[in-house]
């Protein structure tokens, strides 16, 4: 995905300084021209993943650093790592916080 995102600001950018007589305006413009595209093929999910674990970390709602977090809880046998994912190991856990009302 990042990937993605990166080629396709790559390409704006140095499609745009092929174009642009002006070194600076192309390189202006073309850096608009992938970010618009980008906004359109991933960078907003991404701000908006990013954006949220940032504000539940600031509540205190969630770990700074979820990754240790969720390993930590692996060790523990709270939970198992499946890839790139993580679930509950206990059925009557996940029952109790599936259960839950927000």
């Amino acid at each position: 995905m990042r990937e993605v995102i990166f080629l396709r600001s790559l390409s704006g950018l140095i499609s745009e300084l092929n174009v642009g007589n002006r070194l600076l305006g192309g390189l202006i413009f073309g850096l608009i021209f992938g970010l618009i595209f980008g906004l359109d093929g991933g960078y907003l999910p991404f701000i908006q993943h990013y954006s949220l674990r940032l504000v539940l970390s600031q509540h205190h709602l969630l770990p700074h650093h979820l990754k240790g977090f969720l390993e930590y809880a692996v060790g523990l046998i709270f939970l198992r790592r499946i890839g790139g994912s993580y679930i509950f190991v206990h059925r009557l856990l996940m029952e109790h916080f599936a259960g839950m009302e927000v």
